[in-house]
């Protein structure tokens, strides 16, 4: 009965396929039979939850296993499912009850009702933030961007120690949770034309840790299966601390195992409940993320170098890349770093940057403190010019290296902006993360004109980016500027605010141009390109 009940399904999903030019919310993949939903308007369909691998719970640290197939027709509605969060230093980023779980390498997809095998659709798949420590494939709701005829897909990916553990073992190498997004491009390339989509025109996308994440597909010697990226506000030269091998030991001994060996940690870690694990991590601030794996036989790495060095000429040639970020990321002292709230002028150098024992490292200090406040006094009169501080060292200045380092590989195309838009706030500048809402689901929650057309424009943009590698491919009415690429020889960027520009000089011209010495002068003392080979 249950298979005959099967074949029904299959030959109704063909039989409508073959009439009509849309998706069906019943689809046929590698792992069985796939029911969605209709949007109450019928304009697209949703597939919630897909399992696009499996977390080995022997090794939930390690490599992923195929996901299994399904036992009869999955139905794709829950879209809760969580990966495990440890959130360091930053405050918890999603308020719904949580659906935390080791088994969370899913996947949501976002289908307009006109994608189908006649028509196949462009797809963005979007990498969420979260210091990769937090956050959820199931934040973004996409459908502004549908609107745009381009088929999105939203991942989770594990983080924290399940995600990003560095060890000096090959069980552990690091960088499980990039590997886990590899896996879910993988499983889109092989999967997304069930679902009305072209798997050869993936653009990888991604914001804050998102972002980074996309930019590291672009170096990882890891096979290439998209053709396109947007990177928001992140980058591999941001501002991380770097790993350590002895982690696992140290989360072990606080739980309650006190082991001087890695593996006799991973075995206890592995039995022991994620929340225990998850808070270990947060009460010993510990920050984990992306590192440069030692090599073992019969392992394919991710990343074998300082993820801050890394690069891809073959890779990046072929790829048009749109990247930036907002107009002051942080405001005032820097939330990740609460120790900063001393002097952040010496406490970022001090951290980041190894100097020689005849050099003062409160006198280099000194010399960037003066650039931002003069002879000031640190205190509420100052906060806007330390935001600043803190955006240029996180942000501004590492998006503005990586674009140095890009345009060393001759890319197909660089298309850089800043969005400053700042809607009804009170702020004057837009903040870390502020363009999200209206990139996802912003003209159906904005009621203003302004936010209104702010969030056209901008989902425009990057779906005809998507679409063509070029946000504004024609000069006509419908665009609302013509963006120029980033060259060698000139740094233009688009301003994304309620009047589009374009902006010929380079971005914060007067402080990069301070960072560039900076780097010129101390660049190779910097902890990130020292240590973390």
């Amino acid at each position: 009965m249950r298979c005959i009940q099967l074949l029904w399904a299959l030959i109704s999903v063909t039989c409508v396929c073959s009439i009509e030019p849309r998706v069906d919310p019943l689809v046929i993949i590698q792992q069985g039979l796939i029911f969605g939903q209709k949007s109450s308007d019928g304009s697209y369909s949703t597939f919630l939850g897909i399992p696009y691998a499996s977390v080995n719970l022997d090794n939930p640290f390690g490599a992923s296993e195929p996901a299994p197939a399904f036992s009869g027709i999955f139905n794709a509605i829950d879209g809760s499912i969580i990966c495990p969060q440890s959130y360091d230093y930053i405050p918890r980023m999603i308020s719904q009850i949580r659906n935390e779980t080791l088994d969370c390498l899913r996947l949501n997809i976002y289908v307009p009702s006109q994608a189908g095998s006649r028509n196949p659709l462009p797809v963005l798949v979007w990498i969420h933030g979260g210091n990769f420590s937090g956050g959820s494939a199931g934040e973004y709701q996409p459908k502004s961007l549908l609107k745009h005829d381009i088929i999105v897909v939203t991942i989770n990916y594990r983080l924290g120690p399940y995600g990003f553990l560095c060890l000096d073992i090959p069980a552990v190498p690091g960088n499980q949770g990039l590997k886990d997004q590899h896996e879910a491009l993988r499983w889109i390339r092989n999967n997304i034309a069930a679902f009305g989509g072209n798997p050869y025109k993936v653009t990888v996308a991604g914001q804050g840790s998102g972002s980074i994440s996309a930019l590291l597909h672009l170096f990882s010697s890891k096979t290439k299966l998209f053709d396109k990226v947007i990177a928001q506000s992140g980058t591999p030269n941001s501002y991380m601390l770097n790993k350590d091998y002895e982690i696992a030991i140290k989360l072990a001994n606080y739980i309650g195992n006190n082991t001087t060996n890695t593996e006799d940690a991973l075995t206890f870690l592995a039995n022991t409940s994620f929340e225990l694990v998850t808070e270990a991590v947060t009460a010993t601030k510990t920050i984990l993320g992306p590192c440069a794996e030692k090599s073992y036989s019969g392992i394919e790495n991710f990343l074998s170098t300082s993820p801050y060095m890394a690069t891809n000429e073959k890779k990046i040639r072929s790829t048009p890349i749109l990247l930036g970020h907002n107009s002051k990321e942080i405001a005032g002292f820097d939330p990740y770093e609460p120790d900063d709230s001393t002097d952040p002028f010496y406490n970022k150098i001090n951290k980041n940057f190894d100097f020689d024992e005849n050099e003062s490292v409160e006198d280099v200090a000194n010399i960037v403190r003066r650039f931002y406040i003069g002879d000031a006094k640190l205190d509420i009169n100052v906060l806007d010019e330390v935001g600043n501080f803190e955006s240029d060292f996180r942000f501004n200045h590492p998006t503005q290296r990586t674009i140095d380092s890009l345009l060393k590989a001759n890319p197909s195309a660089i298309y850089e902006y800043v969005f400053s838009y700042v809607g009804d706030k009170t702020a004057k500048d837009a903040g870390h993360s502020d363009e999200i809402p209206y990139l996802f689901d912003g003209v159906e929650n904005f009621a203003d004109p302004a936010s209104h057309l702010v969030s056209q424009n901008i989902t425009k943009l990057w779906a005809n980016f998507v679409k063509h590698g070029n946000p504004t491919p024609s000069s006509s009415d419908q665009e609302p500027l013509k963006w120029p690429p980033v060259t060698s020889e000139s740094r233009p960027f688009v301003v994304i605010d309620i009047e589009m520009s374009v902006n010929n000089s380079r971005i914060f011209n007067d402080r990069m141009a301070f960072w560039d010495l900076f780097f010129l002068m101390y660049g190779q003392r910097h902890n990130l390109y020292r240590k973390c080979n």
